[in-house]
């Protein structure tokens, strides 16, 4: 299609050849942020003015009618807003994704990130053959035959058994990890979840009966998910180069531009802050106190404290009606409306705003049949069909 030049744009209209979906890894996150080095402080105004590396960055975007963006040099009508981001201390589970997550874990060792069955199974094989273009399937599948695993062996009894056909081999078990993809042969927990805390429980530990249950933090999800192979992510029902498990962790935070926050002027020149804007003032001082108790070497409990609550904050960030957590709240008591009650539901951007929206020129009505109108008529109210007008563009073609 040639590069057509629309009177509003200078930009060239080209057609979209297709559109890709994925998940934003870290990496992209930070190269469409225009805040270099992150945000890292939660205090917005310095001397009366933005601060640089504060949440309201002028980098960011246009903070008032008078100011220009740093970025693009436009006004409040020209710029539409630059992406920051904020690197954070350690890695928090996302809670979009929190249930992924948790299908995946159950799916692959939580030693050595291996498949729980391997890859050259013939039943993987088939299911892989089947779902060619419809992966989303073929995590529903590959999940129901891994969650009944508790044992890291990369090939089935079956598979093992032509391979060796002496029962009493002394070395089977030995021979098992040789033959496998690799499997490490170690028990494995079962993965539970209670609010945004994840726990691993085994249940047959060789050494002493009593079951073992540790707390799995997001780092060590994070690790195990970054050993995972492509392969095995594309039997899993991911796309390595697009959206890869250990990026459904947040490691690096987007913050939104200012246009999506804006402040509220109040009388005088008090200024209201957008929710949003009270949100990652959380989730900053936060993570700085994380930061400054990892450097002075705090206790274990303090840290993980600290983490629990940067989870808390990132995910009533993204999703304030979670069951089970108490709701992020403003010192009003009233509960923040976080990204997910921005779009969601009859009044959100979706629904309320673009698909339905008060314009010009509208109108509804009933518009209904009566006894004294023919069949094929039904009847408007005379207000409607007088006052309803529509703007007609006067041209040569239709003057006179």
């Amino acid at each position: 299609m040639s590069n057509i030049v629309t009177s509003d744009s200078k930009a060239p209209v080209r057609e979209v050849r297709r559109v890709q979906f994925g998940i934003l890894s870290p990496d992209e996150i930070r190269r469409m942020s225009v805040t270099e080095g992150g945000i890292q402080f939660a205090e917005i105004y310095e001397n009366g003015r933005p601060k640089i590396g504060g949440l309201m960055d002028p980098r960011q975007g246009v903070v008032d009618r008078t100011s220009r963006c740093q970025t693009c040099a436009g006004n409040m009508v020209e710029c539409p807003g630059h992406f920051g981001h904020l690197e954070l201390s350690k890695p928090v589970f996302h809670i979009g994704f929190l249930n992924k997550t948790i299908k995946i874990l159950r799916c692959v060792c939580f030693y050595c990130s291996k498949m729980l069955i391997s890859p050259t199974n013939s039943k993987i094989k088939e299911i892989v053959a089947e779902t060619k273009g419809n992966p989303r399937k073929r995590l529903a599948h590959v999940y129901d035959m891994c969650k009944g695993k508790n044992i890291c062996v990369g090939m089935d009894d079956k598979d093992l058994d032509k391979e060796n056909n002496d029962y009493n081999d002394p070395d089977l078990s030995l021979k098992k990890k040789i033959i496998s993809h690799g499997g490490c042969g170690r028990y494995q927990p079962q993965i539970k979840r209670e609010g945004l805390d994840l726990y691993a429980e085994w249940k047959h530990l060789n050494e002493d009966s009593h079951e073992k249950k540790i707390a799995l933090t997001a780092e060590r999800v994070h690790q195990i998910f970054k050993d995972i192979s492509d392969e095995e992510i594309s039997i899993l029902g991911m796309c390595p180069k697009y959206a890869r498990p250990s990026w459904m962790l947040v490691t690096v935070l987007p913050v939104p531009p200012l246009c999506v926050r804006p402040a509220v002027v109040m009388f005088g020149s008090a200024r209201n802050q957008d929710d949003l804007t009270h949100k990652l003032a959380d989730i900053v001082k936060t993570n700085n106190e994380l930061i400054k108790n990892e450097q002075n070497g705090a206790a274990t409990h303090i840290i993980a404290e600290n983490v629990k609550m940067l989870q808390f904050h990132v995910a009533t960030f993204v999703d304030n009606e979670i069951p089970g957590i108490p709701r992020a709240q403003q010192k009003s008591g009233r509960p923040l409306k976080s990204i997910k009650q921005r779009l969601k539901a009859k009044e959100g951007r979706i629904r309320g705003n673009l698909m339905g929206k008060r314009v010009d020129f509208s109108a509804r009505t009933v518009i209904t049949p009566d006894p004294n109108l023919r069949i094929d008529e039904v009847g408007v109210p005379r207000s409607i069909a007088q006052n309803l007008t529509f703007p007609e563009i006067v041209t040569p073609f239709n003057i006179g």
